[in-house]
C-alpha cells in the first residue's frame, strides 16, 4: 500500500503542478506572439502579460515546493487571493485542454500539410496555390474564425471556471438509491443511511462550509451514517476543524467511517484517524461491526484506503473472518475500484467514493461520464453491480486540485435498503 500511496502523492503534488506548468509556457507563449502581433506599438500590453504569467506562477511554485498550511485566514484572502489563483490555474487548464482538442481534430490535414512543404516538387505547387487571391481571402477569413474563436474559448473557460468554483461547488444535491438485498431481514426493509464522502477539509472546504454540511446530513434522519473517507485534504491540521465540524453528526445507529487516501498523504495517518475516531465517527479499519434494529442485523465492514487489488483482498478478507453469508453484508471502501473482488467474496453492498464523480465531467452518455476521472476508473458515479454485489459510488462533498466541480454538483445520498424486489 504504501507504494501505490506514495506514487499517487506523486501525481497529486508533482505530476498536476508539473503539466499546469506545461501549459502556462504553451498560453505564455501564444499570447506574446498575439500581443506582437495584433498591439505593436503597446508595449506595455506585454509587460502586463509577463506580470500576471509572473505572478501566477511564481504563486504555484510556492504551494508546490513550500506547501503553506493556510487553515483560519480571513475570508478576505480565500476570496481576493486563493480564489483568484485557483480561477487563473483552472480557465487556463481548460483553455490549454481545449488547444490541445483542437491540435489533435487539425493534425489528419497539417501534419501532411507541413510534410509537403518541405519536399521540393510540392512546395512549388502549394505556394501557387497559395498565392491565388480566392485562397488568400480564404486564409484571411480562416484567421479570423480562429482568432475569434479563440477569443470564445477564453471567455468560456474562465467564465465556466469562475461558476464551477463559486457557484456550483457549493450546490449539493441529496440523492436517494434504494438496494435490494436478498437475504435482509423483513425487520431490516427500509433502512436507511446517509452516504457522504471526500469531504477534504482544506482551505476551500472550511469549518463553517462543514458545519454546513454536517447539519445537511443530520437533517436526513438515516438510521446510520457513513463517511467513506478523504477528510482531509493531505495535512493534519486539517483535521481539527473537520473534527470540530463533524463532531455534530448523529443517528440512532452510530456514525461510521473509513479512511481514504488523502487521509494518508500526511506525515501521521494515525493522528488523523485518532482525532476523527474521537470526532464520534466510529472508523472502522479492517473491522467490521454488527449493525442492528428490530431484532434484525446486518455486518458493515470497512477497510482503510488500499492502492492494489492484491491489498484491497487481504485487507478484505481480514476484515470478513466470521460473517456467515446468512447475515448481510455492507462494505465501506474508499475507492470503488475493487468491485469485482467484493463480489467474489460475497458483500451485498459496497459504499464507495474517490472519484468526486469526475469533478469536472464533460458529458454523459448514458453510464458513459466522459471525464478525466473516467481514464483511472470505470467507476466513475452512481449505481453498479457484479453479480449479487451492488454498489454506490458517492459524487463526494470536497474538491482536490482546483476547487472547481462543472457538470457534477457535490451529493449526499440517502441510501435506502430494501429486502424484496417490488411486485411487477
Amino acid at each position: 500500500m504504501g507504494t501505490s500511496l506514495s506514487m499517487g502523492f506523486i501525481v497529486f503534488r508533482i505530476g498536476l503542478p508539473l503539466v499546469l506548468l506545461f501549459i502556462q509556457i504553451v498560453l505564455y507563449r501564444r499570447t506574446m506572439r498575439w500581443l506582437r502581433q495584433t498591439f505593436p506599438s503597446r508595449p506595455v500590453l506585454r509587460h502586463t502579460a509577463r506580470g500576471i504569467f509572473l505572478l501566477f506562477n511564481l504563486s504555484l511554485a510556492y504551494v508546490v515546493f513550500m506547501h503553506p498550511q493556510l487553515g483560519g485566514v480571513p475570508a478576505w484572502f480565500i476570496y481576493g487571493a486563493a480564489y483568484p489563483f485557483f480561477i487563473w490555474h483552472g480557465a487556463t487548464f481548460f483553455l490549454g485542454l481545449g488547444i490541445f482538442i483542437a491540435t489533435i481534430v487539425k493534425a489528419p490535414f497539417t501534419v501532411p500539410f507541413w510534410i509537403s512543404k518541405r519536399i521540393p516538387a510540392s512546395r512549388k505547387k502549394i505556394e501557387a496555390i497559395m498565392a491565388v487571391p480566392s485562397f488568400q481571402q480564404f486564409d484571411v477569413s480562416r484567421r479570423v474564425f480562429l482568432r475569434r474563436s479563440m477569443y470564445g474559448l477564453t471567455a468560456a473557460s474562465f467564465a465556466g471556471t469562475a461558476y464551477g468554483m463559486l457557484i456550483e461547488k457549493n450546490d449539493v444535491e441529496v440523492n436517494d438509491a434504494e438496494f435490494f438485498i436478498p437475504n435482509l431481514p423483513q425487520e431490516l426493509d427500509g433502512f436507511t443511511i446517509a452516504l457522504a464522502s471526500d469531504i477534504h477539509s482544506s482551505l476551500y472546504m472550511t469549518k463553517e462550509d462543514m458545519q454546513e454540511y454536517a447539519l445537511r446530513i443530520n437533517d436526513m434522519k438515516t438510521d446510520m451514517i457513513a463517511v467513506v473517507g478523504d477528510f482531509v485534504n493531505g495535512a493534519i491540521s486539517e483535521v481539527y476543524p473537520f473534527a470540530e465540524a463533524f463532531g455534530s453528526l448523529s443517528a440512532p445507529l452510530g456514525v461510521y467511517g473509513v479512511m481514504g487516501n488523502h487521509d494518508f498523504y500526511n506525515p501521521d495517518p494515525d493522528m488523523v484517524a485518532k482525532e476523527v475516531d474521537g470526532c464520534g465517527i466510529k472508523l472502522l479499519r479492517d473491522d467490521k461491526v454488527i449493525v442492528e434494529k428490530n431484532g434484525a442485523k446486518f455486518y458493515l465492514i470497512g477497510v482503510d484506503d488500499v492502492g492494489r487489488a492484491n491489498t484491497a483482498t487481504v485487507k478484505l478478507d481480514a476484515a470478513l473472518r466470521s460473517t456467515p453469508l446468512k447475515i448481510p453484508r455492507i462494505l465501506l471502501c474508499h475507492r470503488p475500484y475493487y468491485l469485482p473482488e467484493a463480489s467474489e467474496r460475497n458483500i451485498d453492498l459496497m459504499l464507495s467514493g474517490h472519484t468526486h464523480g469526475g469533478q469536472v465531467v464533460l458529458g454523459q452518455f448514458g453510464d458513459l461520464v466522459i471525464a478525466p476521472a473516467s481514464l483511472a476508473s470505470r467507476y466513475v458515479w452512481g449505481k453498479y453491480r457484479i453479480g449479487d454485489t451492488h454498489m454506490y459510488v458517492s459524487r463526494g462533498i470536497g474538491t482536490v486540485g482546483l476547487p472547481i466541480r462543472l457538470n457534477c454538483p457535490p451529493e449526499l445520498t440517502r441510501i435506502t435498503l430494501r429486502s424484496a424486489m417490488p411486485a411487477i
